[in-house]
């Protein structure tokens, strides 16, 4: 059972000595390979430790002593591994067992129980002020667990303890190799658990950052209320800042996404007023140092081989933003019609071997190409690409060629993320293990990747904006060749898409590619690949339903791959400010022609044979749990009025409800059929009112002269999407302000500056009374 110990003169502490021997040479102990560095016989981890009076002074006697309070000590400590490395989850064994929020606390807290149990049988076992073994283990417990403000205590005593003798070591000169060789041991020991002790810090930070968002669903579609603010949250992440030497990329995401929400603040809310535009421009910044943080620690994942990598060439290296620099680096590019000669690229791209991953599908070099596409810096790559987690120690370590503190990134702590498992690294600790996705996925499907594969997915593809004016422009660029893939008869020749749960994307892509439901009964084809989460989570499907990429954070490899591309305008018109998701005007231009004529529209017919003359459609938010204007029954009110005496029709248009909104029986139609009346709509609008959001997206689809009144943000230079709608396709628009909110974007209701209804009324009128002119101009050339 144990070896033979080696003693010379007997000194303080001999008798812990003899103990840990006796620990380290137990064959089935299970502690991290991490905890056990430098603990050899005669170990100066114990020379704190006292000798029990009790023992005799016989060496038979002391090593069967040790030998027994070393097997309590090491099978309680194997207690708390066991707890750590299982998953309190696991309902496998009884499948009918509750995953509900209570039920998880209830299973938490036993886990803890048992592990408190076991932690404090360990220190009763050896009552040794220098043994750092338990603090160290049951903190890992407590941390996995969510109990972050107990593990940060445990890690600091922890900490304490493994740091004792390094005390004894003040005057290095005078020891021999060993023990010097010993030193470097324990202070490996003391920054691992140091380490651990942030990481834990940052974690539990960051848990506040998810009850804020988890109460108030601003990431996910839901709203601030009046009693809170971003600035909660935003001096949280930067608090988060000062934890790790480097940045963490995700840190920096989130402070520049709040600190956009807190643009439009009153002057009394932040604490340094000033410039919202020159504020703009700062956070525009953070997004870009949130991306090249992301990129270091994913050039670091390379060396690694996360997802088949290599070291990085030198020539095939960088972050490519927009589609000049996707144009340079693809083997092919075909520039859109008439573009060609531009300073600005238009068109499409042909990426040969690369990665998508995450769900916004970025794609990226594969093997030693270190190329990163992004459309614009709001992309967030730590959540979308394989890396380590390189920010956690200095800008010096970073430099070396790997460190063994890095540890495979978590995005969003999903031990699933890239269709990557758990495994031990060297240091007994859990690490995400992310195979190489050109050689085969788990559980069949199309195992090694595509041949060739036509990208109509992307950034935020499944919110409705970015779905109409970035992937339906996509589609128009790429028409010939989704056709060309989807009559192939090489099943790894696919088209993918946005997940077609949401409804919005089943009914404009049957409208804008039929082919892709050619199946019997009108079927999504098995060659459309869904990309993204499911809208409903429980959403079931036969074994014969499409190839699906319904995970958090997918990945696939893609021998040649077909993806839109184009430059977008750096910053807004004045008074400025950086620009966000703007299509450019050429493309959005040629969308609507092609969407008009596919929908059945005519240009020269659009408007004529309204009984009402003119047409006014009020996008309503009374369904969104973000923006609900608080006056809009008085206002809508007082349109009702105005569309009375001047003979106009007043609809009101609400994305999430999916009716006719052409209609007023209330009944459903089909999600083609939606779009398509969604289409008419608004190309026969005359005017269109709404408070920023997306249902404002639809102006994409009207015809020139339209009066567009936006109730919107007036310090938000990065919410001037419909503005550039306008500008782009010649509409008239009309900012009327809201009344200034740190919540901004994210606030639950919202509502008119002193004298904002009657200037969205006198819009309305003005709007229909130059509608009116123009009619009376055309019929006149008409007769003429």
């Amino acid at each position: 059972m144990c070896r033979q110990l080696r003693h010379t003169t007997r000194r303080p502490g001999a008798f812990a000595a003899s103990t840990m021997a006796i620990i380290m040479s137990m064959s089935q102990i299970s502690l991290p390979a991490i905890l056990t560095r430098g603990f050899t016989d005669g170990g100066v981890f114990f020379a704190n430790a006292s000798p029990t009076s009790s023992i005799a002074d016989d060496e038979a006697v002391l090593i069967e002593e040790a030998e027994r309070m070393a097997n309590e000590y090491t099978n309680q400590l194997d207690i708390i591994v066991s707890l750590t490395e299982k998953d309190p989850f696991d309902s496998s064994a009884s499948p009918k067992a509750s995953n509900t929020a209570t039920d998880s606390q209830r299973k938490i807290a036993k886990v803890i129980k048992k592990g408190q149990e076991a932690f404090d049988s360990a220190l009763k076992a050896f009552p040794d002020d220098s043994l750092p073994h338990a603090h160290a283990l049951f903190a890992k417990l407590c941390s996995k667990m969510g109990h972050y403000e107990k593990a940060m205590e445990l890690f600091d005593e922890a900490v304490r303890r493994a740091s004792l003798p390094l005390k004894q070591f003040n005057d290095t000169e005078n020891y021999s190799v060993d023990q010097m060789e010993f030193v470097k041991e324990t202070e490996y020991l003391v920054k691992q658990l140091v380490l651990e002790r942030n990481r834990s810090h940052f974690l539990f930070l960051q848990s506040k950052m998810n009850a804020w968002d988890n109460a108030n669903h601003v990431y996910h579609g839901g709203g601030i209320p009046p009693e809170t603010s971003p600035m909660d949250p935003l001096n949280i992440a930067t608090y988060q800042l000062e934890i790790f030497p480097t940045p963490h990329p995700r840190t920096l995401f989130d402070i520049a996404s709040l600190s956009v929400l807190l643009l439009d603040s009153p002057d009394d809310v932040v604490e340094t007023p000033g410039n919202a535009t020159a504020k703009a421009w700062e956070a525009y910044k953070t997004f870009s140092r949130a991306q090249s943080y992301a990129f270091g620690a994913y050039t670091h994942g390379k060396k690694r081989n996360l997802a088949g990598g290599k070291a990085c060439r030198e020539d095939e290296f960088g972050v490519l933003v927009g589609g000049s620099a996707w144009s340079a680096a693809a083997s092919e590019h075909f520039p859109m019609d008439g573009t060609g000669s531009t300073s600005s690229y238009i068109g499409t791209v042909v990426l040969e071997n690369v990665v998508l991953s995450g769900r916004d599908a970025v794609p990226s070099g594969h093997s030693s190409n270190c190329r990163v596409y992004v459309p614009h810096r709001y992309v967030d790559l730590s959540n979308n690409l394989p890396m380590v987690t390189s920010w956690e120690t200095s800008a010096l370590e970073i430099m070396v060629e790997d460190n063994p503190f890095w540890s495979t990134y978590l995005p969003e702590n999903d031990s699933r993320a890239f269709n990557g498992e758990i495994v031990k690294d060297e240091a007994g600790n859990d690490n995400l293990l992310i195979p190489d996705p050109s050689e085969g996925r788990k559980g069949g499907g199309n195992d090694k990747g595509f041949d060739v594969a036509v990208l109509l997915t992307g950034y935020a593809a499944h919110n409705y904006y970015h779905f109409l004016t970035e992937v339906l422009p996509s589609v128009v660029l790429m028409k010939d060749r989704i056709r060309d893939v989807l009559k192939s008869e090489n099943a790894r020749e696919v088209v993918i898409v946005p997940n077609i749960q949401h409804e919005f994307v089943e009914g404009f892509l049957r409208l804008m590619i039929p082919e892709a439901f050619a199946e019997e009964g009108g079927a999504l084809s098995t060659k459309v690949v869904q990309w993204g989460l499911d809208k409903t989570p429980d959403h079931g499907g036969d074994d014969k339903s499409p190839l699906k990429f319904a995970s958090p954070h997918p990945i696939t490899f893609v021998h040649r791959l077909y993806a839109a591309a184009w430059d977008q305008p750096e910053q807004v018109p004045p008074p400025g400010g950086p620009a966000h998701s703007l299509t450019p005007q050429p493309l959005l231009l040629q969308m609507q022609r092609e969407v008009w004529e596919t929908a059945g529209i005519s240009a020269s017919t659009i408007g004529k044979g309204n009984s009402f003359g003119l047409k006014i459609v009020y996008c309503s938010r009374s369904l969104s749990p973000t923006r609900k204007l608080k006056e809009e029954n008085e206002l809508l009110s007082r349109l009702e009025k105005v569309a009375s005496t001047m003979n106009a029709e007043l609809i009101i248009f609400e994305k999430g409800n999916n009716e006719n909104p052409d209609k007023d029986d209330g009944a459903e139609s089909s999600p083609m059929q939606f779009a398509k009346n969604t289409i008419e709509l608004f190309s026969s609008a005359d005017v269109v009112v709404g408070v920023h959001g997306a249902s404002l997206a639809n102006i994409a689809f009207s015809k020139m002269g339209t009066t567009v009144v936006e109730m919107g943000l007036e310090g938000l230079p990065q919410a001037s999407h419909y503005r550039h709608l306008s500008r782009s396709l010649g509409l008239n628009h009309v900012d009327v302000f809201l009344t200034k909110d740190s919540r901004s974007l994210g606030a639950t209701e919202v509502q008119l500056r002193l004298g904002g209804a009657n200037e969205v009324v006198g819009a309305v009128v003005e709007g229909l009374d130059n509608a009116m002119k123009r009619r009376l101009r055309e019929k006149q050339h008409e007769e003429l």
